[in-house]
């Protein structure tokens, strides 16, 4: 048997029309010469969340999680410059964006550190505030962003200090002739090998 909750699969579950329909109270701070439009849910605590959105998106994008998280805290939510309706600026970087995370938690008044949630780009904008304000964040939280260091061989290679273009010989000998000095000991005429710069 269905749960009644989910009876007609064509409506919204209850808790998601609830917390869409949430009323947030709405603010602005004006960080760097620009305007950081934000949300706010709950009422003001000790500490709190700052909800980032990612790429291309706006504050609104957490509405249905937003309302969740402010059960015994208040929870923030900007609009990062160029996105929503926040201000432009001419140009856009990780730094800046961390900076306006934490100017929007001040102003919001929190008294303690929050814990800055971001998803996507977001995670990346929330983990260059871990990297950059450390004590002055309560903890980092990266959703859906792709953080992974690169190998050395990948750095060498994005840096062109390594793994120089695919070269092709017309044989074995043409390969060492030309002084690049690899082994190709097991190669055939008309086959490939690299060349380290």
């Amino acid at each position: 048997m269905a749960s009644p909750e989910f009876s007609d699969p064509a409506q919204p579950p209850a808790w998601f029309t609830t917390a869409i329909g949430t009323p947030a109270k709405l603010a602005t701070v004006e960080v760097d010469g620009t305007t950081i439009a934000y949300r706010m849910y709950g009422q003001r605590t000790d500490g709190g969340i700052v909800l980032v959105h990612g790429g291309a998106a706006h504050a609104r994008w957490w509405d249905h999680i937003a309302p969740l998280l402010a059960t015994g805290r208040q929870v923030v939510v900007p609009d990062l410059s160029g996105h929503g309706d926040s201000g432009r600026r001419d140009t856009y970087s990780l730094d800046q964006w961390a900076h306006e995370v934490l100017a929007v938690a001040a102003d919001a008044g929190f008294d303690a550190p929050p814990t800055v949630i971001g998803h996507s780009m977001g995670g990346f904008v929330t983990l260059r505030a871990a990297s950059i304000f450390g004590a002055r964040i309560a903890g980092a939280v990266a959703i859906d962003s792709p953080v992974r260091d690169i190998t050395p061989e990948e750095r060498a290679a994005r840096e062109r200090r390594a793994f120089g273009p695919l070269v092709v010989y017309p044989s074995p000998e043409a390969s060492t002739a030309d002084g690049a000095g690899n082994s190709t000991r097991g190669s055939s005429p008309g086959t490939s090998s690299r060349r380290r710069c």
